[in-house]
């Protein structure tokens, strides 16, 4: 009897053979994923975290007060902008509930898995693309931080979506006007977004001469101050003082530099702030300067411990991804995840970061110069320095630093993963691309 014809079905065919079936099926998962992680998460309020900060701030931008400083009447400039604006108008528009914001993340996150996809395409092949998405879908790391109303997610999507506007880029005028404005856009969400000026300089150094590449990053330079400016504008008027973007660098500055520091976050005594003004914006400027001068004195007078710090930092900085359950499950009174889940949960998350980190390393070694010359490794190479010089040396070892950069990490471990998938026995090395 002749076998029966096991062909695919037209329409399942149809779907597969989509050009964009890959994104929507990875974006659908990504997305309910994320929103199953932060409606099963229920907490009962905020702990003092930065998330309480964000929260507040959007709060009270949603009530028309702009940005207040928390138990302080008075303006504040703490924190970049844009996370709280975005709260702000999300409160607005659905009510004041975190929920309304960790869905935001939920779909922030969704978004950050399509965009790699387009990246990888775009700079590298199809197959790695695919590869790179699922890798991003399901790393527990992202999804564990859509619960969480800190700015990794927003950030970690606008630093994808730069490297993605610096993938179709152009050497024109437009382009470098792009380029900065979405830089800018960045230094709002986070302060370390301006290190990315270096990524164009990076992609471009090749193509015109010194005199010529300055002229473009000065276009570069001069959109991200323009879409900045609203932002530090308001801050010289209501804060009498030049605040490009935010005060809390000093902080994080000083936990990197002190006599008690460790290479992760530490915090001065609360007798430390006791000098300084009770009122708002005085107090916030006073203290941050305070905190700045100690931070580079502490550099100057102790080269030995800050040499010693940067081993310190650079562990601290890899810790694996289960510390973000300190943040989910921490609630002012009931955890809302079992002791015995945390631990299930957290080896999950620790076992697919420490894999990501090895398959990374073991790129840098193996990928060779046909990946790390072309441009994608070149800028993620520049963007591994960069964060380096950041949380190792800079300012402090923090594993929520680290989330941003994940998803380049990823990049690299899957070119190595589809590498050696081409080179297993009787492949064909053009499939897929």
């Amino acid at each position: 009897m002749a076998a029966r014809s096991r062909t695919v079905p037209a329409w399942l065919a149809s779907m597969l053979a989509w050009r964009w079936f890959p994104h929507a099926a990875l974006f659908s998962l990504a997305l309910v994923l994320r929103v199953c992680w932060v409606l099963w998460v229920e907490r009962t309020g905020f702990p003092f975290t930065d998330a309480l900060f964000y929260h507040g701030h959007g709060e009270s931008i949603s009530r028309g007060d702009g940005f207040e400083a928390l138990g302080v009447e008075g303006p504040s400039a703490r924190w970049p902008p844009a996370y709280s604006v975005v709260l702000g108008g999300l409160y607005w528009l659905f009510g004041v509930d975190p929920l309304v914001g960790e869905l935001f993340n939920a779909l922030t996150g969704a978004v950050t898995v399509v965009l790699l996809m387009l990246l990888v395409e775009r700079t590298l092949d199809r197959r790695t693309a695919i590869v790179a998405g699922t890798i991003l879908t399901v790393m527990p790391g992202p999804i564990l931080w859509t619960d969480v109303l800190v700015t990794e997610t927003l950030f970690t999507a606008v630093f994808v979506g730069f490297f993605l506007v610096l993938a179709f880029a152009r050497p024109t005028w437009g382009w470098m006007a792009a380029i900065g404005a979405v830089m800018g856009l960045g230094a709002l969400v986070r302060g370390e977004a301006l290190t990315w000026g270096l990524l164009p300089i990076v992609l471009f150094w090749r193509d015109f001469s010194r005199v010529d590449l300055l002229k473009r990053i000065s276009v570069v330079a001069a959109a991200a101050v323009v879409v900045m400016s609203p932002w530090t504008i308001r801050n010289a008027i209501v804060m009498d003082a030049f605040v490009p973007v935010a005060t809390n660098a000093s902080q994080t500055l000083w936990s990197g530099h002190n006599d008690a520091a460790t290479g992760g976050q530490v915090y001065p005594p609360p007798e430390y702030f006791d000098r300084f003004g009770p009122e708002a914006p005085e107090w916030e400027l006073e203290s941050v300067a305070a905190l700045r001068n100690d931070a580079f004195e502490f550099m100057i007078e102790n080269p030995v411990r800050e040499l010693e710090l940067i081993p310190l930092k650079i562990i601290h900085l890899n810790r694996g991804d289960s510390y973000a359950l300190d943040w989910v499950n921490n609630d002012p009174d009931v955890p809302p995840i079992s002791a015995i889940n945390v631990e299930r949960i957290g080896v999950i998350a620790d076992a697919a970061y420490f894999a990501l980190l090895t398959l990374t390393l073991l790129g840098v070694v193996t990928l060779g110069r046909p990946f790390w010359r072309q441009p994608i490794g070149r800028l993620v190479a520049t963007s591994f320095l960069t964060a380096l010089f950041l949380y190792g040396f800079l300012y402090y070892g923090n594993y929520r630093y680290r989330l941003p950069y994940e998803p380049f990490m990823i990049v690299v471990a899957s070119s190595v993963l589809v590498g050696v998938w081409s080179r297993r026995p009787g492949a064909d090395p053009a499939a897929g691309s």
